[in-house]
């Protein structure tokens, strides 16, 4: 669970968050939706323990980020927009150096259980470089889950993907427990796997619903997004 209390991040004179609140519940799929520079990667990486924040207060599984910010990334991982890999290392070499950065123990069983459920088993013998988005994607999801947080952070985890990809990330986010928060342009990864929808605009919260009950009230997440948007320019 993570609760964030009036947060506010400001880059210079511009204000990429304005003093939000959220509180994302344990086994919940939370997706984060908005422009760009709408405030959805800083706010992930906030959470990640990645960009200091101004003001406000981030709990995560009742550890405050700052001031008990190692035990609070414990219960982290985090997959970034655009991951950064070392392209000379195979998979498994990469997979067995994050977990000894993170002194795991059963670190091979770890690797063997989460690989063959994102269907990547039989490439990890490859360099990274060789990689194609999809397979890069799926070992930094690994990389980010292999400490079992309760928290995952996923941004834009679908996007460029192929569909046998996106769909088998997508049945992993709908199949993991724990609480799992979506920074994403995409409406349909919306309707296929969340449960609340926040609708950042400016660095503020302008909407937050279940994610069914917008469906029945505008059909589709695309057409509740732009009348939240039009509202907005009102």
């Amino acid at each position: 669970m993570i609760t964030i209390s009036n947060l506010t991040k400001r880059y210079g004179k511009i204000v990429a968050l304005n003093q939000v609140s959220f509180t994302f519940e344990n086994s919940q799929v939370i997706a984060i939706m908005g422009e760009n520079g709408a405030g959805k990667s800083t706010l992930l990486k906030i959470c990640a323990g990645i960009l200091p924040f101004n003001q406000g207060e981030v709990i995560i599984d009742n550890y405050s980020l700052t001031k008990d910010s190692i035990e609070a990334r414990t219960h982290i991982g985090y997959l970034p927009e655009m991951p950064e890999l070392y392209d000379r290392l195979t998979g498994r070499e990469f997979l067995f150096y994050i977990a000894s950065l993170r002194k795991l123990a059963k670190a091979s069983q770890i690797i063997t259980e989460l690989t063959d459920i994102t269907g990547i088993k039989d490439f990890l013998d490859y360099e990274l470089g060789s990689y194609s988005k999809g397979m890069k994607q799926k070992i930094s999801l690994i990389s980010a889950m292999m400490h079992a947080p309760k928290n995952l952070l996923l941004d834009e985890p679908v996007y460029g993907l192929d569909p046998p990809t996106s769909r088998t990330i997508q049945d992993f986010i709908r199949k993991r427990q724990g609480t799992t928060i979506i920074a994403t342009h995409s409406t349909r990864l919306v309707e296929q796997v969340a449960d609340v929808v926040y609708i950042l605009m400016r660095g503020n919260v302008v909407l937050c619903d279940k994610v069914q009950t917008l469906l029945k009230k505008y059909q589709t997440i695309e057409n509740a997004y732009f009348r939240c948007k039009d509202l907005q320019h009102a």
